[in-house]
């Protein structure tokens, strides 16, 4: 074939292969997914997170119970006392064992008074060789050796006393009955002078600054939902129409249920709720729409994609 006519099929063949449409590389086509939307789950049920029965650590009679049902009470009041006269005795008498070192002190001058013996000794026996008996020198290497080891027992006693000290302090804690939240009494069952044993319940004390809203999402909503996920409720009050059912609270889910509800196939959730102004009550019912994804991160969707 002529030269020319090579170059001239070449040249056809090159421009046939730049007008044909470039395939996408593996991997890089985005799949398009459409975006998941928010579930809304009706009938949930809300109920308090914070609600505890305050017991009594120690047997005794009451010395007090402060509060009355209906009142508020700060984290770490404390509200109620069993009697605890002898274990306040006990730890005044612990506290001064703890700080009295008379005995490391007295050892140590013991152990200086036998050190000085002992050096006098030697020396006497460096000017005239003999004059102190070697057993005589002997014994005063042991009161010195003695000596040293008062010291460390005398150290050690010391120390145990603080340890005693330390206890009789914690034990004295269980006499006082203390909030562990900020709350409101809402039951009180033991009065003052009344006799306890040890984990009788004395009054339960509750908190509405968050509550948990529970309800059950179909399962085919579920991979949608993770831990953290945001939300945000609405009551729903039964045959009424009132303002607070416009109120919005927001919060986030805590718990996805790992199992399945065989007879409707929906699976358990419950979010985390701050409740201003205490307007969401235990009992009640509400709504509550779950956005997905996790709070501050990508959708669910959307890490499933990749």
């Amino acid at each position: 074939m002529p030269r020319l006519a090579w170059l001239f099929m070449s040249s056809l063949l090159l421009l046939g292969s730049a007008s044909l449409p470039i395939s996408p590389a593996a991997g890089q086509e985005k799949s398009k997914r459409p975006k998941a939307s928010a579930v809304t789950v009706g009938r949930c049920y809300i109920k308090l997170i914070d609600e505890v029965t305050l017991a009594g650590g120690r047997t005794g009679i009451l010395a007090f119970v402060e509060p009355r049902e209906g009142d508020a009470v700060r984290k770490d009041q404390q509200v109620a006392g069993v009697v605890d006269d002898v274990a306040v005795a006990t730890f005044n008498v612990a506290e001064k064992e703890a700080t009295n070192d008379v005995e490391i002190r007295f050892a140590k001058a013991a152990r200086d008074v036998a050190k000085a013996e002992l050096d006098k000794a030697v020396f006497t026996n460096e000017k005239v060789s003999g004059t102190v008996p070697d057993i005589e020198v002997k014994k005063l290497e042991l009161a010195h050796v003695r000596a040293g080891l008062q010291i460390e027992q005398a150290e050690n006693q010391f120390e145990i006393n603080k340890l005693k000290r330390d206890e009789a302090r914690e034990n004295l804690k269980l006499f006082k009955i203390l909030a562990p939240f900020d709350g409101v009494v809402t039951r009180v069952y033991k009065a003052k002078g009344e006799a306890v044993r040890e984990g009788d319940p004395i009054l339960e004390l509750s908190s509405t600054a968050r509550v948990r809203v529970e309800g059950y999402v179909a399962i085919k909503d579920v991979w949608n939902i993770a831990q953290g996920s945001p939300v945000k409720v609405q009551l729903e009050v039964p045959d009424a129409d009132l303002e607070v059912e416009r109120l919005v609270f927001e919060g986030k889910i805590v718990f996805l249920d790992v199992k399945v509800q065989p007879v409707d196939q929906t699976v358990r959730v419950w979010a985390e709720v701050a409740n201003k102004d205490n307007v969401l009550r235990a009992g009640l019912t509400a709504k509550m729409t779950i956005f997905p994804g996790h709070s501050g991160s990508e959708p669910a969707a959307a890490l499933n994609s990749k």
